[in-house]
């Protein structure tokens, strides 16, 4: 069988966009096998017309064999899992629509703002507080390798925040549209 893999990165608020092209790929043949961070593994088959869904979620592990469950019983399959976003397709256009409504697709984007604000932390204390006292006492890592690490930082926590931005515009779009 043959497979190919893709490097691609999507950002939080590109939930939608990812699902397009998921579709897109398996109306070229190419069927979601395996995701990864940045990275989709494919699976060379007939081109088919499949549609994919992506729901975030933290589901716990005692939680977990329930949670695909119910979306088994709705009519879709299982893909896989990045952190807390699941991947799920369906073959017929009878499998129910994961979110139907504003209000949980609302829920869903302000769940995945509170885990980037959540992860963003760590990153603004290391930049405020930490470098700070480190350079301060003379450390004897070079001051420009430890400039390098804090730039680097610096841009985690801004794409951090270009998504938080991004997803709180697309929730105040949702909830106009309520």
């Amino acid at each position: 069988m043959e497979k190919k893999r893709i490097f691609r990165l999507f950002f939080a608020w590109q939930d939608e966009k990812e699902q397009a092209w998921l579709e897109q790929m398996a109306a070229h043949g190419w069927i979601l096998d395996e995701v990864g961070f940045i990275q989709y593994t494919f699976r060379k088959e007939q081109p088919q017309a499949i549609r994919y869904r992506l729901d975030y979620q933290d589901v716990k592990q005692n939680e977990l064999q329930e949670y695909l469950l119910l979306f088994a019983d709705a009519g879709w399959e299982y893909i896989g899992r990045l952190n807390n976003w699941f991947y799920f397709a369906a073959k017929e256009s009878t499998a129910v629509e994961i979110y139907t409504d504003a209000h949980s697709k609302v829920a869903k984007y302000k769940r995945v703002m509170r885990t980037l604000l959540v992860a963003s932390f760590p990153l603004v204390y290391y930049l405020v507080f930490y470098f700070r006292s480190f350079a301060a006492r003379g450390s004897s890592v070079p001051f420009l390798m430890m400039s390098l690490i804090q730039f680097l930082l610096f841009i985690v926590w801004l794409i951090l925040m270009i998504n938080i931005v991004r997803i709180w515009a697309k929730v105040q779009k949702i909830e106009k549209g309520m």
